[in-house]
């Protein structure tokens, strides 16, 4: 079987591309960079073309508060959960053989390497989203009725919550639950379900997510020491656009339910002097409006990195910041199917939005 083995500068790589994928959410690469510190082997990760269709593979991943996380670290909590899954799994006789990130970002790509270090498991280039999301109801998984149960949320003393759905496609339910869990766990925790073959992956998910971080993530690396844009040579590997560029005029944030809910308004420079770009984010980019009017929107990605060069989240983000907005178009089974926009009103609504899907890409 073909394989790959990540060391320091593939991770950090995998790091910032994957930052830039989160779409504003998905954790700071902050701390996911912390998480490739504490790796001291190589990783294996796997091709879903080199695996059996039957072999199973399990999601870990972070849910909370972002700003919770970068304050007090993360880690610990993923491997309690890990651990809870692959042990209940056992008990109905599947091995759990691989793990992979149930999204992209620059802690959620990293949590699954991470506990495969730990653990000494391997990984599969794949994930569940192409992209961060905020809430289990927002996602491949639910769109193509992945089941969702059993969920395992953990927190970082090692207590284990395990939830059974009476109905393992209710999202709403798993969402509620898991949130209510990583609220009382203090806003952070980590959480572990969606056991899937490679068979599904490849037909309802996102194959190889990680090694296309790891290709812009390698990118935005060399451009920056040799002096190239590198808004363009994110924009050249993601097929995305630039859609605005200015300087962070102010930043409105408030953490609720376990989401941080924000708006960061822009104001423009360069091509876009004279203009006001603002963004509306529940964890992630949800829609961007410019001069008040929609221009891009969920399940799109609506991506931010400083014009240095480095990709950032809402987050990392700070009044007075120059940044690049980028557009990228949402990989193909978001789009194969009108759920992959449907499932995101309930939250555009919220948002002031009521309107149809609208993408400048």
């Amino acid at each position: 079987m073909a394989r790959r083995l990540l060391g320091k500068t593939a991770l950090e790589d995998i790091v910032w591309g994957s930052t830039i994928f989160g779409a504003g959410g998905g954790g700071s690469p902050r701390d996911g960079l912390n998480l490739v510190k504490q790796i001291e082997n190589e990783i294996e990760m796997f091709n879903i073309e080199d695996l059996p269709d039957r072999a199973n593979a399990v999601v870990v991943a972070g849910i909370g508060s972002p700003k919770v996380m970068i304050e007090k670290g993360f880690g610990p909590e993923a491997v309690f959960a890990y651990e809870a899954i692959r042990n209940m799994a056992a008990v109905g006789g599947i091995n759990l053989a691989y793990l992979m990130p149930g999204e992209i970002g620059g802690l959620n790509t990293m949590t699954p390497l991470y506990v495969a270090s730990q653990k000494g498991i391997p990984v599969v280039d794949a994930d569940g989203n192409g992209r961060a999301v905020p809430e289990l109801s927002t996602g491949l998984y639910p769109i193509y009725r992945i089941p969702t149960s059993p969920l395992v949320v953990a927190n970082k003393a090692g207590d284990v919550l395990v939830a059974y759905l009476k109905d393992p496609l209710d999202t709403a339910s798993a969402e509620k639950m898991a949130r209510t869990a990583a609220v009382s766990f203090g806003m952070l925790a980590a959480f572990a379900t969606w056991i899937v073959d490679i068979a599904t992956i490849r037909n309802c998910l996102v194959p190889n997510s990680i090694s296309k971080c790891e290709e812009v993530g390698k990118a935005i690396r060399k451009a920056k020491a040799s002096g190239r844009d590198t808004v363009k040579e994110v924009i050249s590997i993601t097929g995305g656009k630039e859609i605005f560029r200015g300087n962070i005029k102010k930043i409105e944030t408030r953490t609720a339910e376990g989401f941080d809910i924000g708006r960061t308004t822009i104001e423009g420079i360069t091509n876009y002097q004279g203009k006001i770009f603002i963004i509306d984010s529940v964890n992630e980019n949800m829609i961007a409006w410019q001069d008040e009017k929609p221009v891009i929107m969920v399940p799109d990605l609506i991506a931010m990195l400083t014009t240095a060069g480095e990709p950032v989240t809402n987050a990392d983000t700070k009044e007075g910041m120059e940044i690049a907005i980028l557009g990228i178009s949402a990989p193909e089974p978001w789009r194969r199917t009108p759920d992959g926009f449907n499932c995101w009103k309930h939250i555009l609504v919220r948002l002031g939005y009521k309107g149809d899907y609208l993408t400048l890409l």
